[in-house]
């Protein structure tokens, strides 16, 4: 069967003016988008110091949380344990963090960061703060706030 006489779907080959049909009355499409755009763009900043988001999100949560356990740390932050285990293994082998067994719990590892991850989350926090800066120009500063405000809000429930 010769190109022009195959099936082609609907449009085919219309890369403009593409709609969305009820995509666009879908606000878990446009938050997937946006997040594809924010990590894509925090992680092209963080690479300057070898971490990622998810590494930059573990370093934060143990600098806020001096002492916690990763069992603690995975939970706050949505990661499965097993991944948990290869992640800390990273930063303990890059040398940003500590395990040690917990004095409340000694079945439990303790976190902290060494010496070298506090500078490296202080530089990593310098690159999300202009990271953040571009996120709110895309959005507008009054959208980014609303929007940081409600899903602060939908967290906490």
């Amino acid at each position: 069967m010769s190109k022009s006489a195959r099936a082609q779907p609907d449009g085919a080959g219309q890369d403009e003016g593409i709609r969305l049909g009820e995509l666009e009355n879908h606000l878990g499409y446009f938050v997937r988008r946006l997040q594809h755009w924010i990590f894509r763009d925090a992680n092209a900043a963080l690479a300057s110091v070898d971490l990622d988001v998810i590494l930059y999100s573990i370093l934060e949560t143990i600098a806020a949380n001096p002492g916690a356990t990763q069992i603690a740390v995975a939970g706050a932050l949505g990661i499965e344990r097993a991944r948990m285990v290869a992640l800390l293994d990273d930063l303990q082998q890059a040398g940003l963090i500590v395990r040690a067994r917990s004095e409340q719990d000694r079945r439990a590892h303790a976190l902290g960061l060494t010496p070298r991850g506090r500078m490296i989350l202080k530089k990593a926090n310098a690159l999300v703060a202009a990271h953040e800066k571009r996120v709110a120009r895309r959005l507008g500063a009054d959208n980014y706030r609303r929007a940081l405000a409600a899903l602060a809000q939908f967290e906490s429930d």
